[in-house]
């Protein structure tokens, strides 16, 4: 009987059927981008930096994406937001959350749903954003961010031409709009952009299963 069992035991992984494996046409495509620039900030032209890391899961099926997203900007001169007794100071606002969008020939429309913080202070900020190609080696971008703090609400609009001289690097050029009741940060900017498609980064893109 035990002889049995145990012949039964290593026979059974033969006999089992393999896992189902998803055809490779019909594989998400993974994307991650990078972006990082400066721009002259204010009508001093203190100055900002800002990083953008983005990721993408796109269905080449329907030519619809989702993903992460996650955006921080220093400023040289502390960013004000509220009146004093609630005032809050910082130099870094961040904001992250999730991107939904789709593509459609030239065309890429999104919308992310983020959280945004400024020193202590947390709010909701969604965004919406696309890009437009022009031509084989340029794309019109826009990115339009509505922070919503309590008692004060900064708009954060980024514009401008993006140029792919090859096809992972872009450089792009443009004015970013930082405004609210009690600042203006507005100014011209200019970035680096990287972009790769299915990268191998096992932490940003786990299997699917």
């Amino acid at each position: 009987m035990k002889k049995t069992l145990f012949i039964f035991l290593l026979a059974t992984p033969l006999w089992a059927e393999p896992a189902p494996q998803t055809p490779s046409p019909h594989d998400f495509i993974r994307g991650l981008e990078l972006e990082g620039g400066a721009f002259l900030a204010g009508k001093d032209k203190r100055g900002a930096q800002f990083v953008r890391l983005q990721t993408r899961y796109l269905d080449p099926d329907v030519n619809a994406f989702v993903g992460l997203v996650a955006t921080f900007s220093r400023f040289n001169e502390r960013l004000r937001l509220g009146e004093p007794p609630e005032l809050t100071t910082s130099f870094l606002i961040s904001n992250w959350g999730a991107a939904f969008g789709i593509i459609r020939g030239r065309h890429l429309f999104e919308v992310d749903l983020m959280g945004v913080s400024l020193g202590s202070r947390l709010a909701f900020g969604p965004a919406i954003a696309g890009e437009h190609g022009i031509g084989k080696s340029f794309k019109i971008f826009h990115r339009t961010a509505g922070d919503f703090f309590t008692g004060d609400t900064i708009v954060d609009s980024d514009q401008g031409l993006l140029w792919n001289p090859w096809e992972n690097v872009g450089f792009s050029v443009g004015y970013r709009v930082f405004a609210s009741k009690h600042m203006s940060r507005n100014g011209p900017r200019v970035g680096l952009r990287l972009r790769f498609e299915n990268p191998k980064i096992p932490f940003l893109f786990p299997s699917l299963g």
